[in-house]
């Protein structure tokens, strides 16, 4: 993969291309969705404490209504939820300091390995390092997800941390209870970190994902760091909050770090961000929306795509290798007034991420309309 961001890529790959002056971009995962009204009141009541230095750690601002929520969310029977938790800017930021973090803590291993094609910043901290990316290229036989048997028990020896995104992005398939148990035990056999992306628990079309942190609560969450953020689950990315949950003895280490080197969440977010951890109702009303949307493009798109509508995120994956390459179908689509991202910009563009060529990431983030008029589209230009 290229050390330039895909959506960077995107934008340069279509700068001598004219797009129309309405165009809609499906290109970025940045939810479009009203930002509840219930934390307005609260930030600009607590406007007073930008004036101090914020908590890296858990406090009477940030944790208690996130831990309830942790714990019913994931059905856990553990307590004291707060001692395994922090606050952090975003996911983003917390998966890059995670895998920093990973190889300190596996200082003597070299590989880190992930899906391809796969969120970007999963590949950074082993990029900055120069450990070794291991991206293994995922395909629907295996719900796109890793296939754990083809990876050879040396490997496992050697591995830093283990990168699982469920529901998975783009494609938008979620690890059933066993993928997680074969992956954990793996994890406890040769003691590797697994680091969770979580943002897109919930969003998902009829039953929620469970989580690693269910499997891994009989050893105390051991070799665990898994993330989630406010962006998606209740469309605030501008709030730049979310949290990391895992083992006490890593996460100590996580808030030696980012006590340091990381920004911290002010602490007006970090009260409004425990407002909309314990309201659920924007959440359902978040997830209907998507659903809708699901239903319009898969209605609206031609049959002749196959496409079928994923079980988690909003992503739609769109197999057009019967049509083009990825690269210039997303061409074709800009200069009809519709901004993709070509599918191996999400991968490191080896011969094993080659089947990500093979596709194109819509981002389901338009209104209906949109999503209706840029189906439409695709069926007219892709041909």
């Amino acid at each position: 993969m290229s050390s330039i961001s895909p959506f960077q890529r995107t934008r340069d790959l279509l700068s001598k291309y004219d797009g129309k002056d309405d165009w809609i971009d499906l290109s970025i995962g940045s939810p479009r969705h009203d930002t509840p009204e219930i934390i307005r009141d609260v930030l600009n009541s607590n406007f007073d404490k930008y004036r101090n230095y914020p908590s890296a750690n858990t406090s009477a601002h940030f944790g208690n209504n996130l831990s309830k929520w942790i714990k019913n969310r994931f059905e856990l029977n553990s307590n004291n939820l707060q001692d395994n938790l922090l606050p952090i800017s975003g996911s983003r930021e917390g998966l890059f300091y995670g895998g920093l973090l990973a190889t300190k803590l596996k200082s003597g291993r070299s590989t880190f390995i992930l899906p391809d094609p796969f969120y970007p910043v999963y590949a950074t901290a082993g990029h900055y390092t120069s450990k070794k990316i291991l991206a293994l290229s995922v395909h629907e036989t295996d719900n796109y997800l890793i296939n754990l048997e083809k990876i050879p028990n040396d490997v496992w020896s050697e591995t830093i941390a283990f990168y699982l995104c469920s529901p998975s992005n783009p494609q938008g398939t979620i690890a059933n209870d066993q993928y997680l148990r074969d992956l954990y035990e793996l994890s406890i056999k040769y003691q590797f970190i697994i680091i969770s992306d979580e943002c897109y628990s919930e969003i998902y079309r009829t039953k929620a994902p469970n989580s690693i942190l269910k499997i891994s609560e009989k050893y105390n969450f051991k070799n665990i760091l898994s993330f989630n953020s406010l962006s998606k689950r209740s469309n605030a990315p501008g709030l730049r909050s979310g949290y990391v949950f895992g083992e006490k003895n890593i996460i100590d280490e996580f808030f030696n770090l980012r006590n340091v080197a990381a920004p911290t969440v002010p602490t007006p977010i970090q009260i409004a961000s425990e407002i909309l951890w314990a309201d659920e109702s924007h959440v359902k009303n978040n997830r209907k929306l998507y659903n809708e949307k699901f239903e319009t493009f898969h209605s609206t798109l031609d049959k002749k795509f196959n496409f079928r509508i994923p079980e988690g995120g909003f992503f739609a994956w769109l197999n057009i290798s019967e049509f083009g390459s990825d690269e210039s179908v997303t061409i074709k689509l800009w200069e009809s007034g519709i901004k993709v991202i070509p599918g191996s910009y999400l991968s490191l563009n080896t011969d094993l991420g080659k089947d990500s060529k093979k596709f194109i990431r819509i981002a389901l983030v338009g209104d209906n309309d949109e999503i209706s008029k840029a189906a439409k589209v695709i069926n007219k230009v892709i041909n």
